[in-house]
């Protein structure tokens, strides 16, 4: 008996230096080895105790480093969606999973709408927008609660709750269990992260807890982004509305071909473009023929349709970069960049032929229309654009002149 002691003694006082050795270790945020196997008793229970202390010191290191960028990464102005992606991307050795669903309550506090969802499970089944009423569902019960919920089989859930169809959609993706964690700002319920694994009996009490000391900050990451999301979406609403009324104010309100004054501007920068190149314009000036009588015989309705229907196949028939406005009454002038005299005189002729070719439909009357063109090739130093569209409008009342449906050159 005596000498078991003595033999025990260097033992356990040996375990108890390393096991000092290995807090002071711990404590300096250094790699800690396993303790002396062979250590019984106390110190064994010592040993097992000083491990999970470990694992759970360096879990929550992991956890504070994730929240660390995440909140960085809000305050660097990312967006919703790409924090979202990045709780996807990091949170992976916290909570396990192979899906995420994000949803939010509706600002009425009526419903529960999904915004964002990301799965290597399959097909994603729920996608944005797809909503559920909150009253009396089982989500509602959980934000009041503010308590995250396990269910470790989906599969019996869905069988025991048939009518749920948000169940049935994710069984059909692919998901066996599910880690349902509402996000709470304060005491106002935001909305909810959805941790769904493949495997049955996934989550335990354990990422319960984990949740539980990242809820209000992993919330509130979530909720700044959000803001910050919708501040980003209305300036770029605004920015396509201003976009919009910049785009209609310099635009015919009947045939939407430039106007006037946007028309004249086109060409001038046209013109100084090509000087640089060394390029030249075609300048087109066009006008319906007998238009007046298309208004006595039928109406204004259906000159308003004729100027309309030349609008469109004359713009259909030019190149991307060709411009057409609406220079006054039934008068047109194109802004062909880069192109000849040849070349101008060409496509003059095509756009002939195309307004001829077959009968406009004038609001249930049917007539053949024909146009009038004059045209122009200029370089930048062939004079101011005023000047050049006065000549292709000489050119044009040549053409007017001389029999009309025909192309001219100045």
């Amino acid at each position: 008996m005596h000498a078991e002691t003595t033999l025990a003694g260097p033992i356990q006082t040996q375990a108890a230096v390393y096991a000092a050795a290995w807090v002071r270790q711990l404590r300096r945020g250094r790699p800690v080895p396993k303790l002396l196997p062979e250590v019984t008793g106390a110190l064994a229970s010592l040993a097992r105790e000083l491990d999970l202390l470990a694992d759970q010191i360096g879990r929550r290191e992991r956890e504070f480093e994730r929240l660390f960028d995440l909140v960085h990464s809000v305050d660097q102005g990312v967006g919703l969606d790409d924090v979202l992606n990045r709780i996807f991307d990091w949170f992976v050795d916290i909570i396990p999973y192979h899906r995420i669903g994000c949803a939010f309550v509706s600002t009425d506090g009526a419903h529960l709408t999904a915004h964002w969802a990301r799965s290597v499970l399959g097909e994603v089944q729920i996608s944005a927008g797809y909503s559920q009423p909150l009253a009396g569902s089982s989500l509602g019960a959980v934000l009041a609660r503010g308590e995250p919920r396990i269910i470790n089989d989906l599969e019996q859930y869905l069988a025991d709750h048939p009518d749920s169809d948000s169940t049935r959609r994710i069984v059909r993706e692919g998901g066996r269990s599910s880690f349902t964690c509402p996000l709470i700002v304060g005491e106002r319920p935001i909305g909810v992260l959805f941790f769904t694994s493949r495997e049955k009996e996934t989550y335990r009490e354990v990422h319960q807890a984990i949740f539980r000391q990242i809820a209000a900050q992993v919330s509130i990451v979530i909720e700044k982004s959000r803001l910050y999301q919708d501040i980003v979406d209305h300036n770029r609403r605004l920015q396509e509305e201003r976009g919009r009324l910049a785009e209609k104010a310099i635009r015919d309100p009947l045939t939407g071909a430039l106007n006037r004054g946007a028309i004249m501007d086109r060409l001038a920068d046209a013109l100084r473009t090509a000087a640089g190149r060394g390029d030249m314009v075609g300048i087109v000036m066009a006008d319906i023929d007998r238009f007046k009588s298309i208004n006595d015989q039928c109406g204004h309705a259906a000159g308003d349709a004729a100027l309309i229907e030349f609008t469109r196949r004359t713009a259909a028939a030019l190149r991307d970069d060709d411009l057409i406005g609406r220079y006054g009454g039934e008068e047109f002038l194109l802004v062909l960049p880069g192109i000849g005299a040849e070349a101008v005189r060409a496509v003059a002729e095509r756009l002939r032929r195309t307004v001829a070719a077959t009968p406009f439909d004038l609001g249930g009357v049917m007539r053949t229309v024909t146009a009038s063109f004059g045209v122009v090739a200029a370089r930048a130093d062939d004079g101011p654009a005023a000047a050049l569209v006065a000549a292709a409008d000489r050119a044009l009342y040549v053409a007017k002149n001389s029999g009309r449906d025909k192309v001219v050159a100045g």
